[in-house]
């Protein structure tokens, strides 16, 4: 192992053995949270009902296909964080006038 990382380091692909090791840290660091991610994302799915998991498959293609025919909107930081607001604003509304679940 330590004649591998001397080779990279005799190559010139980092300027010395400690840069090998926290860049195959930082790849390990990156494995992991794609592992932890795809968990996350099977649990998830396993969760869902077959009628919600096609719902959801309709509104990606949808969306997809909106973005290819050019319907959405751009929009810069602010008006980003205005329409969090909004939308956050029109969901307080909505469910204030809804009773507490049962």
């Amino acid at each position: 192992m330590a004649r591998f990382i001397r080779g990279k380091v005799r190559n010139g692909e980092y300027t010395n053995m400690s840069e090998v090791a926290r860049d195959a840290v930082r790849r390990m660091q990156e494995a992991e949270a794609t592992k932890s991610g795809r968990i996350l994302l099977a649990n998830f799915e396993a969760g869902l009902a077959p009628g919600e998991r096609e719902g959801i498959r309709r509104g990606v293609r949808q969306g997809i296909e909106d973005i290819e025919e050019g319907r959405y909107e751009e929009y810069s930081a602010d008006g980003l964080r205005g329409l969090a607001k909004d939308l956050i604003a029109a969901s307080v509304r909505n469910t204030a006038g809804r009773s507490p679940a049962k």
